[in-house]
């Protein structure tokens, strides 16, 4: 996992003055990706040009003329950057320190706060927007193996953003985080933002939903792969806070937005409440599976738990909110 370094404090303190200030979401995004896109531009100023024609010189002796010539490319006389060049931060760790530093922002915000959230939003999108800064002035063919260059993209394709949120999900209450109350609102916090990425189309974090949503109502709790471990109830209820800011967020767009059940043969499909782990639609290769019969289980779920007497009201009237909002679709 990258390692944060001060240009993730630097991140942070942009971003937090931008969502309590009058800045628009452009004008910060463009001061966030200036020096992004003048690394990316100049292949780290060289030093990953050296890096990857050095990778090349060590790979091509082990192919045959034709197939190093095809796989690495001819050989380059690329000079050796100085030390102090070489000590600058590259495309790839700036990228990693930016996204990291908006989902931390992410944490921090109350998923019920509409207004913040959605202005965090408004700087991804802000940065999407952005054409992607031109190529360096030499691609060549080791540069190009390399992920970060290998696209031609940086800002339409939100370049690292996917891995950063997936990184981020190492930190869930009882694997990277533990169990208190600011944890488990940061773990929802997150959960929120990541559902309006995906509500919106900015980033497609599908999946994301399906394993909030099968975790807190088509799994048993978890306790020995745990980190850090927690009663039942506890576990619970974020499982099903998290489900249900899913659901209020993005629930109505992943609705619309995956093939009816026809496609799975599950329109009549009805599955017993107490099911648990294997159910028709995980034996689908397609992914993520949303059926009329999953959201019927998952609807009836969520109302068995809002009469659950071992969750606090405040959890029991959520899962209901969410039962009456899925019951409230339609395709």
């Amino acid at each position: 996992m990258h390692q944060p370094d001060p240009l993730f404090s630097s991140n942070i303190e942009t971003i937090n003055t931008y969502i309590v200030g009058d800045a628009d979401a452009s004008t910060v995004a463009a001061k966030l990706a200036q020096p992004i896109e003048e690394s990316y531009s100049t292949a780290d100023h060289g030093v990953a040009l050296y890096n990857e024609e050095m990778v090349a010189r060590n790979q091509r002796p082990h192919w045959g003329p034709e197939e190093a010539l095809e796989r690495w490319g001819p050989r380059q006389d690329v000079p050796k950057p100085s030390s102090e060049v070489a000590s600058l931060p590259g495309t790839e760790s700036q990228l990693w320190d930016l996204w990291y530093a908006v989902l931390h922002i992410a944490k921090r915000i109350p998923w019920t706060n509409d207004a913040q959230q959605n202005k965090l939003l408004d700087l991804v999108r802000a940065l999407k927007a952005r054409p992607d800064p031109p190529p360096p002035s030499s691609v060549t063919v080791p540069l190009k193996r390399n992920w970060i260059w290998e696209s031609g993209k940086l800002w339409s394709n939100l370049s690292t953003l996917g891995p950063s949120v997936r990184e981020s999900w190492n930190e869930a209450c009882g694997y990277g985080s533990g169990w208190t109350d600011e944890e488990q609102q940061a773990w929802a916090n997150l959960n929120a933002f990541v559902a309006r990425l995906t509500a919106s189309e900015t980033a497609d974090f599908d999946i994301y939903a399906v394993w909030a949503l099968s975790g807190a109502l088509e799994n048993d709790i978890q306790h020995t792969s745990l980190h850090h471990d927690a009663s039942d109830p506890t576990q619970l209820s974020l499982l099903l806070t998290v489900a249900s800011v899913w659901i209020q967020i993005a629930g109505k767009y992943l609705f619309e937005h995956h093939p009816s059940e026809d496609e799975f043969g599950q329109s009549d499909s009805e599955v017993d409440l107490a099911t648990r782990g294997t159910f028709p639609w995980t034996q689908s290769t397609n992914e993520p599976s949303l059926c009329s019969a999953r959201w019927r289980f998952w609807s009836g779920r969520f109302a068995q738990e809002a009469r659950n007497d071992e969750l606090s009201e405040s959890v029991r009237e959520l899962t209901a909110k969410s039962a009456d909002r899925i019951n409230g679709f339609s395709r």
